[in-house]
């Protein structure tokens, strides 16, 4: 199924799926209140999925019903360079981020380790389960990789559509150089000591995103960046 649309007057790179509201209760699949896929049943803690026709519940779901549910390119893109002195303390920051852009993470987003390529994360514990029947969990109800259920799911939706928008410190720097009269009697000129860390904090819109870095998130790419901390002295002879 493509999951993406070119359409007149619509954003470049528009995802191309089924609108869905929260997850199917046992009550709903009980009383019959719930739409075919394919000729497939939901179970209770499956994706309900928002028909875009006038359909009666039990009717199938076809490719009419699916709308345009986020787009990958950003509405804009921006960045903060700060750099403050005072009394011998330096502080510099560089930050940069982006807005209006979602990210789709395809069968990974509904299907966990899907042929073995995937890892846990961190918001697979706050998956349906019937302990914790939550029609508005942050994952599906998870089914084993044989379990025809799992096609159900995997239909593409706004469900693993998750918002992209983010800011990032990339680089937060704090020095201090020691005034003169300190040093002279060492026969320096200069002594500057310092701490530089990168990539220390993110802030994200979707809380699904924090196991994902925002700057390389795609449909297969899910590792966060590296964070790192340096401590160092310029000296002056």
């Amino acid at each position: 199924m493509l999951k993406y649309i070119l359409r007149e007057g619509e954003a470049v790179g528009s995802y191309y799926g089924y609108q869905t509201d929260g997850l199917y209760t046992q009550e709903e699949i009980d009383t019959g209140k719930y739409y075919l896929i394919g000729g497939r049943k939901p179970n209770a803690g499956d994706i309900k999925f928002v028909p875009q026709r006038d359909i009666a519940y039990g009717e199938s779901l076809t490719d009419d019903d699916r709308t345009i549910i986020g787009k990958d390119v950003p509405s804009f893109t921006y960045g903060l360079n700060l750099n403050l002195e005072w009394k011998g303390f330096e502080l510099a920051l560089f930050g940069q981020g982006v807005g209006g852009a979602n990210v789709a993470f395809d069968v990974y987003g509904v299907h966990p380790f899907f042929h073995g390529q995937d890892s846990p994360r961190k918001f697979h514990l706050k998956r349906w389960t019937e302990e914790n029947p939550n029609p508005n969990a942050a994952y599906p109800r998870i089914y084993t990789a044989g379990d025809a259920h799992t096609m159900y799911n995997r239909n593409f939706s706004s469900y693993q559509v998750f918002d992209a928008d983010y800011f990032r410190v990339k680089t937060l720097s704090l020095g201090y150089t020691i005034p003169k009269h300190y040093i002279k009697n060492w026969g320096l000129q200069n002594l500057k000591v310092f701490v530089t860390g990168e990539n220390l904090f993110t802030f994200r819109a979707d809380n699904r995103m924090e196991d994902f870095d925002p700057e390389n998130a795609s449909g297969v790419i899910y590792n966060l960046g590296t964070k790192s901390i340096a401590l160092g002295v310029n000296v002056s002879f």
